[in-house]
């Protein structure tokens, strides 16, 4: 008798699974190409957003009388100069000739006080991936586009009277200064990869130079690159978990009580959830076996996890409304009623901060302003505690005012510190002298009452590493100078 022969059999499941399989990796690679593509432009456009705010945030801020100066003689040196190489002669003898011209600005006030303000500004946009900020101007005549000061390293940055051609992008700039560098994608040999904006600079309504950023596509793109692997293992891992998930499914599909509850949990919506919850209590498998079992076990989790969320749900609202308690309470407690500045908590609790990171030797450079409310005493006698008070609401507002990108507490009755760093740490003296100006400026003010006629003293001390062993020393040097300033004025007076 023949033997039978054996036939071989494929099951369904296993041709879904390929099927499925295939599925999952060409949608895996179109959505790899997709996000590649759209990460791309997406963080292009985010980058020239980037450099555009960062130069307008520079052209808004700097002091534009030491730019005006550093322009003036650099001009003069240029428009003299019968040579002028671009900088694709970086190194030759033509160009190293032409540019030992500048040797001697290493050493201007203006330019070294504008590197490193526009340094501080790249230390403190480290975030956008910030390679370097830079002051220039265009000459039509040229045409060519010259720097004034560059925020880079000695060694990598463009000197002063560096020349570079306006390119073809930019040619709006010859006709209409006032246009600017709207952002724009450069890759040379000379600077490499980059993001370039600049924003117009004023003086006197006219454009006297541009504040230049310059933001590395080869970071940002390595980032995206990094981005993109991390995309490409978390598809991978989704397609194999889905894959095994759904091999399981759909062998299970053709069972129809497993359809019933599948119908069911697939209206599964925490919007909807007593609903949902009723729905599952309904549902009546009688199988007698692992179905009905797995039925059972399934409305036992519901139910356990509808009862779970209504729990956190409740426990939630708890929370939330503690937190806000919390917060408003932590507010309140740091702030001054009087004047709405911080109150001497807050002051203690950042001095404390301080001192903890100068121990660390990670504390940025900073300084501080000690100011004094004079003759308080007086005027709540004379006038009463009401115009007392309206004196230190005045005075609290001009410091708020002239130290605006700086903290201001409250310390004592008449006393206020601030804490400057950054923009006011570099300006100090001119701050200084700019409350000064506005406190004496009062005094002459004959429609001001006289609670209103704020006098104070002022005293400033910069952290010194060599001779600051904590923030009390340099606040007991800006007490000193403050009282020193109170002492002259009181004489003055006298």
């Amino acid at each position: 008798m023949e033997k039978a022969k054996k036939r071989w059999r494929f099951p369904i499941v296993a041709k879904s699974a390929i099927l499925f399989f295939v599925f999952s990796f060409v949608l895996t690679e179109v959505a790899m190409i997709y996000f590649s593509i759209t990460s791309a432009n997406r963080n292009e456009a985010n980058v020239k957003i980037a450099a555009s705010s960062v130069s307008a945030s520079v052209a808004k801020t700097v002091d534009v009388d030491p730019l005006e100066q550093l322009k003036i003689a650099v001009k003069s040196i240029v428009d003299a100069s019968p040579e002028k190489p671009y900088s694709d002669e970086w190194g030759s003898e033509r160009w190293n000739a032409y540019i030992a011209q500048f040797d001697s600005f290493q050493e201007n006030a203006n330019f070294n006080y504008l590197r490193d303000y526009l340094r501080g500004l790249v230390e403190a946009n480290a975030g956008l991936q910030v390679d370097c900020l830079y002051f220039s101007y265009v000459d039509a005549s040229g045409p060519y586009f010259v720097y004034l000061v560059d925020s880079a390293p000695v060694d990598d940055a463009c000197p002063p009277g560096c020349i570079d051609p306006v390119y073809d992008v930019n040619k709006a700039v010859l006709t209409d200064p006032t246009v600017g560098f709207p952002p724009y994608i450069t890759n040379t040999a000379e600077y490499g990869w980059l993001a370039t904006a600049g924003t117009p600079v004023y003086k006197n309504g006219q454009v006297i130079g541009y504040a230049m950023c310059d933001i590395s596509m080869t970071v940002v793109r390595a980032s995206q690159r990094d981005g993109i692997i991390w995309m490409f293992v978390f598809l991978v891992s989704a397609v194999l978990l889905i894959f095994v998930l759904c091999t399981l499914f759909i062998y299970w599909i053709f069972i129809k009580p497993v359809r019933k509850l599948n119908r069911v949990a697939s209206t599964y919506d925490l919007g909807d959830s007593e609903k949902v919850h009723q729905s599952f209590k309904e549902i009546t498998i009688n199988t007698h076996d692992e179905l009905q079992d797995l039925c059972e076990s399934m409305k036992k989790m519901e139910d356990d996890v509808y009862n779970k969320i209504a729990e956190l749900t409740a426990k939630n609202e708890e929370l939330k409304a503690s937190q806000q308690e919390t917060a408003k309470m932590t507010e309140l407690a740091n702030k001054d009623g009087l004047t709405g500045v911080r109150n001497k908590v807050a002051y203690d609790s950042e001095s404390a901060r301080i001192d903890e990171a100068i121990a660390m030797r990670t504390q940025v450079p900073f300084a501080i302003a000690m100011i004094d409310l004079n003759d308080l005493k007086i005027i709540n006698d004379e006038y009463g505690h009401h115009d007392g008070d309206v004196a230190l609401v005045k005075l609290s507002n001009i410091i708020c005012a002239i130290f605006a990108h700086s903290p201001v507490y409250r310390v004592g009755g008449d006393e206020f510190v601030v804490i400057l760093r950054y923009i006011d740490y570099q300006r100090n003296e001119k701050l200084k002298a700019e409350f000064v100006a506005k406190i004496a400026e009062l005094s002459t003010d004959d429609y001001l009452s006289p609670a209103e006629k704020t006098s104070a003293a002022i005293g400033i001390a910069v952290y010194d590493p060599g001779i600051d062993k904590c923030v009390a020393d340099v606040f007991n040097r800006a007490d000193g100078e403050m009282y020193e300033m109170k002492r002259q004025m009181k004489a003055k007076k006298e």
